[in-house]
């Protein structure tokens, strides 16, 4: 489309002109006045038939009364029909038509509501003299769209015009706060709310609670919403989801059922808002009830609700259920297919999620940032490097090379795979580094051995400026525990809550007790245990076990395998390395009494499970399966390798049990 301007009424009107549109020529029907035509065109409108009334309208030379092209927009807006109304808006320009305020207004409404905010734009700048309705609905345009930061600027130039902002500015402009987590600029907004007596508006109070709650204010939001003199659907869908986003599920599943006692219906974002709660508490049959109460209330066929019951259905442990649900949708957006790649990429299903992505990319479907950001670590967790790379050229080709977030999962991605020059050079090369990214860098040093390159890079992080968080610490507890540095170890732990305010987390004392028995001080470990201020879980006492298991600590091992037994019941890891212990000491008759508790109990040793990339194509090998067509061959390497070891000097230690977390 061209643009240029027609000078009108001392300001600027946009009159598009259509690449190919030929100049009218209009012959005005027989017997046809003013007045008839916009009477016409008025009872068109109101009887909803849009087409009938733009061919009466390039049929007419008569004028166009400036309210009738605002019902024509309004059509246009009813219907979603953009072309309609660009058609309209050049009939509009090419009239001798003065549009108004109210005219400039519906126009800028119609392409807003049809998505088209370049050309709303474009509007919004050349109406002369703009009322509160013209703000509101620009700013609102961008916040729904998630351009928060034009929208906060919108809202300030307001400001310096001397609008003054009403409640529907606030509960425009409030989501875009919500958006950029800009707390102190939404605590800003909600004195002048309270000053301007509209606090108890329900369209401004529920921005508020939803402002609050994904600025992490759960506990202002819980205040806001209970004071609130009247709640609609809107009100209760925030604070269900301000609880569902603050992981704390179980109070929004609590409200969801009190909004419905309540007499209030859930609509499609109330239930888009709640589902996510019974995904993180892993509550299959409360979503299972959820579901069917969207079905009875006609929301089946909504995208979004799609995706989060997908999303419910695999995080709960239903995957077959969610990719059920997945075939059974006609129309699938790369939300979708997002969903299913993350739901197997989770489950530990990597082939399939790769499997899934190729298809999705043959039916035509491009992936977006967070596709990449899906698929990438199942070829991590694959060590599938030529599928990596293959991903990584196709993320440069779609332009999403400069995102922060996928180039740190493509360095995870490197890694993982053994290729740490990649990673690092990935590293060096981004724009601008953020923690994620030199977090990423640190662990991917720590898994290859790399300790001295792991603590000498959080040295250089932490010099730039950048504090390190919960996750970076336990990256670089972890390289001290692979290179033996006790006493560097203990440095940073120390450092979390003196240097960093950072309260230690299980992850933490996991790391420290690893490191203190790897080094075989397990006395000092067991102490370090019994003096912690929270309750260990049955991660930390695994950490000691297995240092007792290369140790050989068959009492203190006992111990540790006690609490485990007690903590994670159908946990076979701590049955793996006591036996294993139990071995190397001689006692098989207790190896025999857990082998039977294991039976008694119901516990089952997962088994063992490896696989290789060639020609990309991912070949796995189950403990003994004998399904690979080359099976044969394989053995008979691998009897060769095993009679060159044994020539070589190697001796294998005596293990009754793999533990195949090890």
């Amino acid at each position: 489309m061209l643009w240029h301007h027609n000078k009108r009424a001392g300001g600027l009107v946009v009159k598009p002109m259509m690449p190919g549109l030929r100049p009218r020529t209009v012959v005005a029907a027989a017997g046809e006045t003013h007045f008839n035509a916009n009477i016409k065109l008025r009872v068109l409108c109101d009887e909803g038939r849009l087409r009938d009334a733009l061919g009466m309208l390039h049929r007419t030379n008569h004028p166009i009364r400036p309210c009738i092209y605002a019902l024509l927009l309004q059509g246009c807006i009813k219907n979603k029909a953009l072309p309609e109304g660009k058609l309209i808006h050049a009939h509009i320009n090419e009239s001798e038509t003065i549009p108004d305020t109210y005219l400039l207004n519906t126009l800028l409404n119609m392409y807003v509501h049809c998505g088209a905010l370049m050309d709303a734009r474009k509007v919004f700048d050349v109406i002369p003299q703009r009322d509160d309705f013209s703000w509101n609905v620009m700013i609102a345009a961008y916040a729904r769209h998630g351009i928060a930061e034009e929208a906060m600027n919108v809202f300030y130039q307001m400001q310096r015009t001397g609008t003054e902002p009403n409640q529907f500015t606030f509960a425009s402009i409030l989501p875009a706060c919500a958006h950029l987590k800009a707390l102190e600029q939404g605590m800003e907004i909600h004195e002048r709310i309270t000053r301007g007596g509209f606090e108890s508006d329900v369209f401004a109070g529920s921005a508020l609670v939803d402002m609050y709650a994904k600025c992490g204010r759960i506990e202002v939001a819980r205040e806001l919403f209970h004071k609130m003199p009247q709640r609609d659907v809107v009100s209760w869908t925030s604070m269900i989801a301000g609880y569902a986003q603050n992981g704390r599920g179980e109070e929004a599943l609590e409200l969801f059922h009190q909004m419905q006692m309540f007499g209030v219906k859930p609509n499609s974002k109330t239930f888009v808002s709640v589902l996510p709660a019974c995904a993180n508490l892993a509550a299959l049959e409360e979503g299972v009830a959820i579901h069917e109460e969207l079905i009875r209330c006609g929301f089946r066929s909504d995208v979004f609700l799609e995706s989060a019951l997908i999303d419910m259905y695999a995080k709960c442990g239903s995957i077959e259920k969610a990719r059920e649900l997945f075939d059974d949708t006609w129309q699938r957006d790369v939300v979708l297919w997002t969903v299913m790649i993350t739901a197997y990429a989770q489950n530990g299903r990597e082939e399939e999620a790769l499997k899934l992505f190729r298809q999705m990319r043959a039916a035509g479907v491009k992936p977006n940032a967070k596709t990449f950001t899906s698929i990438l670590p199942a070829c991590a967790n694959l060590a599938a490097l030529e599928h990596g790379m293959e991903i990584h050229g196709e993320i440069i080709r779609c332009g999403f090379h400069s995102d922060a977030f996928l180039e740190s999962t493509l360095i995870d991605m490197y890694a993982k795979c053994g290729s740490i020059e990649k990673a690092r050079e990935l590293f060096d090369n981004m724009h601008q580094q953020d923690i994620v990214s030199w977090t990423a860098m640190i662990a991917g040093y720590a898994m290859h051995g790399c300790s001295r390159e792991a603590l000498n890079l959080f040295q250089q992080m932490t010099d730039s400026g950048m504090n390190p968080d919960h996750v970076s610490l336990v990256c670089i507890l972890s390289a001290c525990c692979h290179a033996g540095l006790v006493d560097e170890g203990y440095q940073y732990f120390k450092s979390m809550s003196e240097d960093y305010h950072i309260t230690p987390a299980m992850e933490h004392y996991s790391c420290m007790v690893d490191l203190l028995g790897r080094a075989g001080r397990l006395d000092e470990a067991h102490e370090f245990i019994n003096k912690m201020p929270v309750e260990p879980d049955a991660i930390v006492w695994r950490s000691l076990l297995g240092a007792c298991r290369i140790h050989n600590n068959l009492e203190l091992g006992e111990h540790a395998a006690a609490h485990i037994f007690e903590l994670d019941p159908k946990n076979a890891s701590p049955y793996v390395l006591l036996s294993n212990i139990y071995a190397a000491a001689g006692r098989w008759s207790d190896i025999v009494k857990l082998r039977k508790a294991m039976k008694y109990k119901g516990v089952q040793k997962p088994s063992g499970c490896s696989w290789i990339e060639v020609d990309k194509q991912v070949h796995t090998f189950n403990v003994g399966d004998r399904s690979h067509p080359q099976m044969q061959r394989i053995y008979a390497k691998l009897e060769t390798l095993s009679t060159q070891m044994k020539a070589a000097g190697y001796v294998p230690d005596t293990v009754v049990l793999n533990d195949v977390e090890e």
